[in-house]
C-alpha cells in the first residue's frame, strides 16, 4: 500500500500563533519516514475517515481527516501545535 507522505514544517503549523510565512510542506520519502519513526523524532497525522483508521494505521498517529476539505483546519492546529512546541519533532501528514 502506497501512502502520501508530507514533512508538514513548523511554520505552516506556528501561523495560528503569530509567526506568518509561506507554506511549504514538501514530500518525503518511506525511507526518511521510517528513519524519523526509528529515530523516534516525528509526529504522525493521518488524515483518514475514522472507520479506515481504525482499521488500521500507523501506531501512535493521530486522526485529523481531512476528506472533503481543501486546507488544514484551524481547530487541528490546537491539537497539533502543543505537541509541535512540546516536542520540537517535524510532522508527517499522511494518507492511504
Amino acid at each position: 500500500m502506497k501512502r502520501a507522505l508530507f514533512l508538514v514544517p513548523a511554520l505552516f503549523l506556528l501561523s495560528s500563533i503569530g509567526v506568518r510565512g509561506q507554506i511549504d510542506a514538501p514530500r518525503i520519502t518511506q525511507r526518511d519516514f521510517k528513519k524519523l519513526i526509528a529515530a523516534k523524532n516525528v509526529i504522525i497525522v493521518d488524515t483518514r475517515v475514522a472507520d479506515v483508521f481504525e482499521a488500521g494505521h500507523i501506531p501512535g498517529a493521530l486522526q485529523l481527516p481531512l476528506e472533503g476539505r481543501l486546507t488544514w483546519p484551524e481547530e487541528y492546529e490546537k491539537t497539533v501545535v502543543p505537541l509541535l512546541l512540546k516536542t520540537k519533532k517535524p510532522v508527517v501528514v499522511y494518507c492511504a
